[in-house]
């Protein structure tokens, strides 16, 4: 029962601190409210103000006026110009505007007690409906201006005018606080909802494009890739084929759990040493590709570094790395068929010999 209404209360602070953007999404919807009741407010004081100047029953509450609309004034600038790039700052506008509100009503009912604020403590009580928050936070929220109200109206209020502030308040308060848990459970589960699909599409595309054991884009990214470049051949463009050593013989004598190691570890390997050049295709098992809009020689760079950085790889079952290939560019060939047989075709002479060299058979694929 208690988890319950923990979970009932805390709806939005729990899940607040896990996601940035759901986070934004209520900030931004916050500063409109912000702007709205700063406006509201405004255009109340703004004909409190002139009433003022008209009927002396408003004189004496000339001060509460001017400052209020200076708090105002000041909450709608911050709001509309400062607030778009700083969001952290709608939360403490937000409650200036409910400060104010209370402190004119408290200001009011104690210069003119029989006008008695009744509108003003009602309007403010609510406010904090039209903001996107946890319960937690609007019941914290009115506590504060109880306490604000208690600490001010008990010195300076008449008592009957205070007795009759404060029950209009507790029964207010309890309103708005259901109104505020369920009106604002309903538009916070909206943004999770909402958040929760656009992160379910990411998460579709990021299977149906990448390869899940390695993180590496897949085939069919690989052949989406050609397409564009069959239409247009970029120059300069070179295409890296890459093929992983031993990995039949490390899947029989060690086992597949180390052959998954070899491939991840070759993945990476392959990722550091063209990391924010270009783009590596996994095809599938132990065969790789790099696409690089850059001349050959850049591309042998790369090779370079990858052979260092496999000569030191080292996993839990597997030590040293051993990756064939074969590079083709637009140097040598103006159309893309030709480009990549030519890379596939240096990649499996780089391979053979490399059997050849260890004593071995080349493996058949």
């Amino acid at each position: 029962m208690l988890s319950k209404i923990k979970n009932e209360l805390l709806f939005a602070s729990t899940f607040r601190n896990s996601n940035v953007k759901v986070r934004k999404n209520i900030l931004k919807d916050n500063r409109k409210a912000a702007i709205f009741w700063a406006v509201i407010q405004l255009i109340f004081w703004s004909f409190s103000l002139i009433m003022s100047r008209i009927d002396p029953e408003y004189t004496e509450c000339l001060p509460v006026y001017i400052i209020v609309l200076v708090v105002c004034g000041v909450s709608l600038f911050f709001a509309h110009y400062v607030c778009p790039k700083h969001l952290y700052l709608v939360p403490a506008v937000a409650i200036a505007l409910n400060m104010a509100l209370l402190g004119a009503g408290v200001g009011i009912t104690v210069l003119k007690p029989h006008l008695r604020s009744a509108v003003i403590f009602c309007t403010l009580l609510i406010v904090p409906v039209s903001y996107v928050t946890d319960t937690l936070s609007t019941l914290a929220l009115i506590l504060i201006d109880f306490g604000v109200l208690v600490i001010l109206g008990s010195r300076r209020m008449d008592p009957d005018i205070y007795r009759w502030t404060v029950t209009f308040f507790v029964i207010f308060g309890s309103v708005g606080i259901l109104m505020g848990h369920f009106i604002n459970k309903t538009r916070f589960e909206r943004y999770v909802f909402a958040e929760s699909a656009l992160q379910l599409a990411e998460l579709e595309t990021r299977y149906a494009y990448y390869d899940q054991m390695t993180g590496l884009q897949n085939r069919r990214a690989y052949s989406e890739k050609v397409g564009q470049l069959s239409k247009q051949l970029p120059v300069p463009c070179t295409v890296v084929m890459a093929d992983i050593n031993g990995l039949k013989e490390v899947n029989d004598t060690l086992g597949h759990e180390a052959g998954d190691e070899l491939i991840i570890g070759s993945a990476e390997c392959l990722r550091k040493s063209f990391d924010g050049i270009e783009t590596v295709y996994r095809l599938g098992g132990d065969e790789f590709t790099v696409i690089m809009e850059r001349p050959e020689a850049e591309a042998k760079k790369c090779l370079e570094r990858m052979e260092e950085i496999c000569a030191g790889w080292k996993g839990q079952f597997i030590s040293g790395i051993s990756i064939s290939y074969g590079a083709a560019s637009t140097e040598e060939f103006s159309d893309l068929d030709s480009l990549l047989k030519a890379a596939d075709r240096r990649m499996y002479e780089y391979k053979g010999n490399y059997y050849q060299s260890a004593g071995k058979e080349r493996r058949k694929r």
